[in-house]
């Protein structure tokens, strides 16, 4: 019996002993269904190093791998900044991986991780990105008509501070007769408290040279949240209270106190070859006069190469209960470029 006890304590303290052996080794796991474990050194030049008990150390090439895990933080290095930073990568779906640094965690593609290293991992450096769309269409029948639709969208990040501006400028003109002219600016500033909880400050403005409803001017500011943005997309909403003031062609004006939604959406699909996109406000006055106004975009834009782009969008426009209600419909599709 004490020869039983004795054994078993033994056995309990070998086994406690090889516990975090086993709890500490890396994962990884390989895209014909395989599984390693060891110790992951290095992750470079499109190569992982793991070391192993039962082989050494291995060098696995990283279009291989799956996803995987890491029990220690490993370093990997910023091609931009040319600093390392320890991160620690978390198991996701098959091609993905979760990568957590000191501030922050992210989704990240495992055909995208170079974009991640080379990507601005330090939050004190300026992050810009953007997309210029072009389109036009010229036909030549028994009418003529020239159609011209130009959009700018780009974001700045630095720290806690986020900057989004966009403008559009649209025109058609059929024979003699000018359709559509008008010109959008939008200006937005975010100040992020956490990770997802935000605090918004918008501007937009529209001038419209055809309709009578001319001079569009939306002033808000309110919390906002961020439900993801990561590798695989975006999405974001605020509420926002403020003024709507409305101009029109004989220079007499209306002003409204009211509350608006903002949305801001992006999803990558086809590994990031193409790009669901939608954003906009919808308000509603807080007086008598029941303002409604919608102003939204829903598209896609297709990948030619890392720069250029093709894309499709529906643009609408709606405002009710003003002296003009205007219903403005605007389909574009054209080349673009995007940056970041």
């Amino acid at each position: 019996m004490r020869t039983t006890v004795i054994k078993f304590f033994a056995y309990s303290f070998i086994l406690f002993l090889a516990l975090p052996c086993i709890v500490q080794a890396d994962t990884v796991w390989l895209t014909n269904g395989d599984r390693l474990s060891g110790t992951v050194e290095s992750l470079s030049d499109g190569i992982l190093e793991l070391k192993t008990d039962y082989a050494g150390v291995l060098k696995v090439k990283w279009k291989s791998v799956s996803t995987m895990q890491t029990e220690s933080p490993i370093l990997i290095r910023n091609n931009k900044t040319q600093e390392n930073y320890p991160v620690y990568f978390t198991p996701y779906n098959a091609g993905y991986v979760v990568i957590k640094t000191s501030e922050k965690k992210e989704i990240v593609s495992v055909k995208r991780i170079d974009e991640f290293m080379q990507s601005e991992v330090r939050t004190d450096q300026w992050d810009w990105t953007g997309n210029i769309d072009a389109g036009v269409n010229l036909k030549n029948s028994s009418t003529s008509t020239d159609d011209y639709n130009l959009s700018l969208n780009t974001k700045l990040k630095k720290e806690k501070w986020r900057h989004d501006i966009s403008a559009t400028y649209n025109r058609e003109v059929e024979e003699s007769n000018v359709n559509t002219d008008n010109y959008s600016f939008r200006y937005a500033i975010d100040y992020l408290f956490e990770e997802q909880y935000f605090w918004q400050s918008r501007l937009s403005y529209k001038r419209d040279w055809v309709e009578d409803l001319s001079r569009q001017l939306l002033i808000g500011t309110g919390p906002g949240y961020q439900l993801w943005d990561d590798d695989t997309g975006a999405f974001s909403i605020s509420l926002l209270g403020g003024a709507f003031s409305y101009g029109y062609s004989d220079d007499r004006r209306d002003s409204h106190l009211g509350a608006t939604i903002h949305w801001d959406y992006q999803r990558y699909l086809m590994d990031k070859s193409v790009t669901l996109y939608s954003n906009g406000e919808t308000g509603h006055s807080l007086d008598n006069d029941g303002v409604i106004s919608v102003d939204a975009e829903l598209g896609l834009r297709y990948a030619l190469t890392s720069w250029s782009t093709f894309h499709i969008g529906y643009h609408r426009n709606i405002v009710k209960g003003t002296r003009d209600t205007l219903d403005e419909r605007i389909f574009s599709t054209g080349l673009g470029m995007t940056w970041k």
